[in-house]
């Protein structure tokens, strides 16, 4: 006959609290809505400033692919899994767009 050893009950996976999950939400949604912004317009700045030739042609380039990158930082931050992965995503080319602009010397 074999003893019988007692088998402890599964961890239960703990999840983290609503209020937890919703300000996660929210700082991805604030990060998109001002850090895509702050990269768009960093991004526009620093276009217009290096196609300065035709100054109308490029602010309006300048101004569309600005639009087009705010939503697409837009819908990254929301596509990617780990919000540090996502923050780094908008941080990093952001400060090297100001670190561009600021050797431009506008």
């Amino acid at each position: 006959m074999t003893p019988v050893t007692p088998t402890l009950p599964k961890a239960i996976p703990e999840t983290p609290s609503l209020l937890a999950y919703r300000l996660k939400i929210f700082y991805r949604f604030s990060l998109a809505l001002v850090g895509g912004y702050v990269l768009a317009m960093l991004a526009a700045i620093v276009i217009a400033d290096v196609f300065i030739e035709d100054r109308g042609s490029a602010a309006m380039s300048a101004t569309l692919i600005a639009f087009t990158l705010w939503a697409c930082a837009f819908i990254w931050v929301f596509m990617v899994n780990k919000t540090r992965k996502a923050t780094l995503g908008i941080v990093i080319p952001t400060l090297c767009l100001y670190v561009i602009y600021k050797l431009i010397g506008s």
